[in-house]
């Protein structure tokens, strides 16, 4: 995926299936005879996700904030290589009247069957400017991502790079995706499950084959997410705890790094 540099940002057992994702991989029972004609079930799929769709913009429009603990479990060639690496940690993200902030702080890793191991890592972007702040190698990476005076949203870098789909922009994704629903279960609490297919001449056509999201009952915001690249990979995202429309200090945002931390700093480059 593009800008290896910036994340790559859930965490399910490697391989398994469990929890809300059995929504989408769970046997099913053969379903019963209707007298629904097969265009009338596509009419009422299509209504169910358009209704789907219009809860999330607005749940989206109307979040100004949100914290929650973060898991991502990134699985490189399922198939053939079967190599893991799991993260856990926080996620921070702010929006206010002069722009957004996003904020991912990893404190810990585990890579395969190895025990894990406390590894901070900080990502930090406020609309111009990608911090990475890598406290094993001791080094601080800053890229600019937009001019100074046209801060673009977090989650529209963001998700080019981790599947953060889901917090803003709802109705891009009917340009990008080809939308379906999972099939239901017989359990009255499982999550709404949407099913995404890249379309051809999406944005992210590079980035990612098809994506499996998961939306909090209550919320209409993403409580998992599975993403598959096209060269083989999968992301695997999940957050717990999801607290929406509370203050955060600005020091949540204010980063401090040991002086001695080296610096790599690179401006935006200019077009030729």
């Amino acid at each position: 995926m593009r800008n290896s540099t910036i994340i790559v940002l859930a965490a399910v057992l490697c391989g398994a299936c469990t929890g809300a994702e059995k929504a989408c991989c769970t046997k099913r029972s053969p379903a019963k005879e209707t007298s629904v004609s097969p265009e009338d079930a596509q009419k009422e799929s299509k209504a169910a996700i358009e209704e789907i769709l219009s809860k999330m913009n607005t749940a989206t429009k109307k979040l100004s904030s949100c914290r929650a603990k973060l898991s991502y479990l990134s699985i490189q060639d399922p198939e053939l290589l079967n190599s893991s690496t799991l993260q856990n940690g926080v996620l921070f993200y702010q929006k206010t009247d002069s722009g957004s902030k996003l904020r991912i702080r990893f404190d810990d890793m585990k890579q395969d069957d190895f025990d894990p191991v406390k590894q901070r890592e900080e990502y930090l972007f406020d609309g111009i400017w990608l911090t990475r702040i890598n406290y094993k190698l001791q080094q601080v990476d800053i890229y600019q991502q937009a001019p100074e005076d046209k801060p673009i949203g977090v989650f529209e870098l963001i998700s080019h790079n981790f599947p953060l789909i889901g917090f803003s922009n709802i109705n891009d994704i009917k340009n990008d995706f080809d939308i379906s629903l999972a099939p239901k279960t017989a359990d009255p609490n499982e999550l709404v499950c949407l099913l995404l297919k890249v379309k051809k001449d999406s944005d992210f056509i590079k980035d990612y084959e098809k994506i499996s999201m998961w939306l909090y009952n209550n919320l209409y915001l993403p409580a998992k997410m599975v993403a598959y690249t096209r060269q083989g990979d999968e992301y695997r995202i999940e957050f717990k705890d999801m607290e929406i429309n509370k203050k955060l200090e600005n020091a949540v945002f204010a980063l401090e790094t040991p002086a001695h931390f080296r610096k790599n700093i690179e401006p935006l480059k200019k077009e030729p």
